[in-house]
């Protein structure tokens, strides 16, 4: 599998900061990697932000950003940038 063509991005959520995974009726449209359903609407601490390989569309893989956040109770999920939002703004750059 070749790197060409990858661009990574900054993530929108830094380690330490407080998030919530959102409901999947939040969103319009749903994307990989999905939490589980016993995470949806929990807020925890982002652990780790990075760019993760997904299915995509074409049955192809794609990279993404995503995080793992520890939610008290749960432990460490793995949630899709679509999936999370911030208490305010995201960081700013």
């Amino acid at each position: 599998m070749g790197q060409e063509g990858l661009t990574e991005k900054d993530p929108d959520f830094l380690p330490t900061q407080i998030v919530r995974i959102k409901q999947a009726s939040e969103l319009r449209g749903h994307s990989a990697p999905a939490p589980g359903e016993h995470a949806m609407g929990k807020t925890g601490i982002v652990e780790m932000a990075g760019m993760v390989y997904v299915m995509g569309d074409d049955n192809g893989t794609k990279l993404v950003q995503a995080y793992f956040m520890r939610i008290d109770g749960i432990g460490q999920v793995l949630a899709g940038e679509n999936w999370v939002e911030g208490p305010g703004q995201p960081v700013a750059r």
